[in-house]
């Protein structure tokens, strides 16, 4: 039974949690980025800090968006298959 819901589901749970672990670092790396550079004064600390935000939010966002589109090419052949 598991194995028919899981083919008739088309991956959409999977795509899901892929999207929102995506999507909460793409969040945390953008507001690490607007915290330093709000609250920090300039120095290369600063930088260093805002660089790393951007090496997190870049990849997790372009992967948010590709699992947010997997996720509706799923749901529209699980609801095209009914």
């Amino acid at each position: 039974m598991r194995k028919k819901t899981n083919k008739i589901t088309n991956g959409q749970p999977h795509y899901f949690k892929y999207f929102t672990i995506s999507a909460s670092v793409f969040l945390l790396g953008l507001g690490t980025v607007i915290y330093v550079n709000l609250l920090l004064p300039s120095s290369a600390e600063q930088e260093a800090l805002a660089l790393t935000g951007l090496i997190l939010s870049i990849p997790s966002g372009i992967f948010a968006l590709y699992c947010y589109i997997r996720l509706l090419i799923a749901r529209f052949q699980y609801f095209m298959d009914r």
